[in-house]
């Protein structure tokens, strides 16, 4: 029974390290039945059922290979008189950490080398497609190009067609060539557009500057503008056709005064001659500082040296020259270039005078200025009072008398004496009757 006790201790105990996790390798378990050892006392009273049934059978010959222990060993093992704690079936413990790192494997991956990049793919030409392009509404293709032909002028009613026009800049309009601009200097006068600006307009008196442009009576055409005459001597060479009158002119010429209305006659001994004395101006010149009626004209004129002759008259209210006194033209003389005969003392020269037109002249003294003197153009100068006259001795022009006095003044011949004793009526000065100067 010792035998069957300690045989199924045995088998107890096997048990018992498989559920508590025990190696089989334990030497501390003892199994009779291998060993063939005599039962030991242990001193444990171990029952014959533990109480539980361990779930599997614990084959009789365990396979440990441990060397043979002899069957008898002559002695009994003395119990140990200690009881081992039973071994709990769960130990209820987590197993500690291993604690131990695991080496690396301490071989170098080899780096994956750079993907190499691919060659550039040639860019494959564009494959050119002759394709008209589309023009808009109102347009035409010319060859590979867009044009209105209603309004371009390189392209005007055709492809082909390019205006071009003779002194003009050429349009286009409804498809046909028009005149979009004249030429400086030429103008489309006819309306023609095909000859295109063929009128000049520089020097036209009846187109100047433009077609329409009709200069005035008194203004010529030059450099494209009317511009009016300096006197009446130009006036008269570039519209010959004018009558005696009254015109615009550019007394100064390129001065910077404004034009300004003068006196023409455009008959007498050739024509254009300008007015800068009248008579009439006054009632009465009764001092001595008379000087010019028509200031702007002498200093145009006579002081620029623009006039050389001179011409004397007695007129009527058309100013129109007398019957039966002669008209006398002679050169300027020098000091009425500065000074109005009238505003001067007794003068006297010798002059070289054309009568009524003659073209032959006559030398013959004029006389002028303020003094007293007997009563004929020819009486000497005296010391008297201040007693004006102006005359051309031995002829029958005019006598002009007694300014720079309080006497009315007389409008008489040089031939006669100045207050027209022994001629039915006086020679007074009037609107009728007027002394003149015009120089040209």
């Amino acid at each position: 029974m010792r035998d069957g006790r300690n045989h199924g201790r045995a088998r107890w105990i096997g048990a018992l390290a498989l559920v508590g996790g025990c190696g089989l390798g334990n030497p501390d378990l003892v199994f009779t039945a291998d060993v063939g050892v005599p039962p030991v006392d242990t001193g444990l009273d171990v029952p014959t059922d533990v109480g539980f049934d361990a779930g599997f059978d614990v084959p009789a010959d365990l396979p440990l290979d441990r060397p043979d222990v002899p069957a008898d060993l002559g002695f009994d093992v003395p119990d140990l008189g200690v009881d081992r704690p039973d071994v709990p079936t769960d130990v209820g413990v987590d197993a500690p950490d291993v604690g131990v790192d695991v080496p690396d494997v301490g071989v170098d991956v080899p780096d994956v080398p750079d993907v190499v990049d691919a060659p550039d793919v040639p860019d494959v030409p564009d494959v050119p497609v002759d394709m008209p392009p589309v023009c808009p509404a109102g347009q035409t293709l010319c060859g590979a190009t867009c044009f209105d032909l209603a309004a371009d002028p390189s392209h005007c009613g055709a492809c082909t067609t390019a205006c071009a026009l003779p002194n003009a800049v050429a349009g286009c309009a409804a498809g046909a060539c028009v005149v979009a601009s004249c030429t400086a200097g030429f103008g489309n006068c006819d309306g023609n557009p095909a000859n295109g600006c063929e009128t000049s307009v520089v020097a036209d008196d009846a187109r100047c500057g433009a077609c329409t442009n009709v200069c005035g009576a008194d203004r010529y055409c030059t450099a494209g503008a009317c511009t009016p005459s300096r006197d009446c001597a130009e006036l008269h060479r570039r519209r010959p056709a004018l009558p005696s009158g009254t015109y615009s002119l550019d007394l100064d010429g390129a001065g910077a005064g404004a034009p300004a209305d003068a006196r023409c006659d455009m008959v007498t001994d050739g024509g254009g001659w300008t007015l800068v004395f009248d008579s009439n101006t006054s009632a009465n010149y009764d001092q001595v500082d008379v000087g010019w009626s028509r200031a702007d004209v002498a200093a145009g004129l006579l002081a620029s040296g623009a006039a050389t002759e001179a011409l004397i008259a007695h007129r009527d209210a058309s100013f129109v020259p007398v019957p039966g006194v002669s008209t006398a033209r002679f050169a300027v003389p020098a000091m009425w270039r500065s000074r109005s005969p009238f505003a001067v003392a007794a003068q006297d020269e010798s002059v070289l005078a054309f009568l009524s037109g003659s073209a032959t002249g006559e030398t013959h003294r004029l006389r002028y200025g303020y003094q007293n003197f007997a009563g004929y153009c020819g009486s000497a100068w005296d010391a008297g009072s201040s007693f004006g006259r102006i005359c051309l001795e031995g002829t029958t022009a005019p006598f002009f008398t007694t300014f720079a006095n309080n006497d009315l003044d007389y409008c008489s011949l040089s031939s006669l004496v100045w207050y027209g004793a022994g001629n039915p009526v006086p020679y007074r000065c009037g609107a009728a009757r007027r002394f003149t100067i015009y120089v040209r």
